[in-house]
């Protein structure tokens, strides 16, 4: 049990410590911010995808439709994140083992659920992809989120740099 708790303070002590680093990513994102990042990320999955025009007809709607649908969970993990980060500047609070078990199991239950949606996402689109299709949307997904993390942390001058030489042929 001990453990448990520890592991637990652990993980919340670390998202906490992320987002002391990382204010700016508590607040909901600029709506023009996400628009354009949306397009993006739909462009390079087009052509990652090799998409066709029904494929894409039939896939995008349903995307956009799961990516709603986990934003509502993302959303409420930010809400939960913002509490504790204000908990844990107020002078006044003493954190307790039953406070770290409250939030460690809301962030758990929340991830959970984005991870089950995430995969029956995946199967589903078995009737507009072809499995090859499906591995290569699994791998898009992960190499355009750590991209973009990356992007979103590198100090503006290194990413200048690598956006450079990304253009030299």
């Amino acid at each position: 049990m001990k453990k448990i708790l520890g592991l637990t303070s652990i993980i919340v002590f670390l998202c906490v410590g992320f987002i002391n680093a990382q204010e700016d990513f508590m607040g909901p994102m600029d709506p023009d911010r996400r628009e354009r990042m949306e397009a993006l990320r739909i462009w390079k999955m087009t052509e990652f995808l090799d998409l066709t025009t029904e494929q894409s007809t039939q896939f995008f709607p349903r995307l956009k439709e799961f990516k709603e649908s986990i934003r509502e969970d993302q959303d409420r993990q930010r809400q939960i994140m913002i509490e504790i980060h204000k908990l844990v500047n107020d002078e006044n609070y003493k954190s307790s083992h039953a406070d770290v078990k409250k939030y460690a199991k809301q962030l758990s239950e929340l991830e959970k659920n984005i991870i089950t949606k995430k995969e029956a996402f995946v199967i589903d689109i078995g009737d507009v992809l072809t499995a090859d299709q499906q591995m290569k949307y699994i791998i898009f997904e992960n190499k355009f989120r750590n991209r973009l993390m990356k992007t979103l942390c590198q100090p503006d001058e290194e990413h200048k740099k690598q956006m450079k030489e990304r253009r030299k042929p």
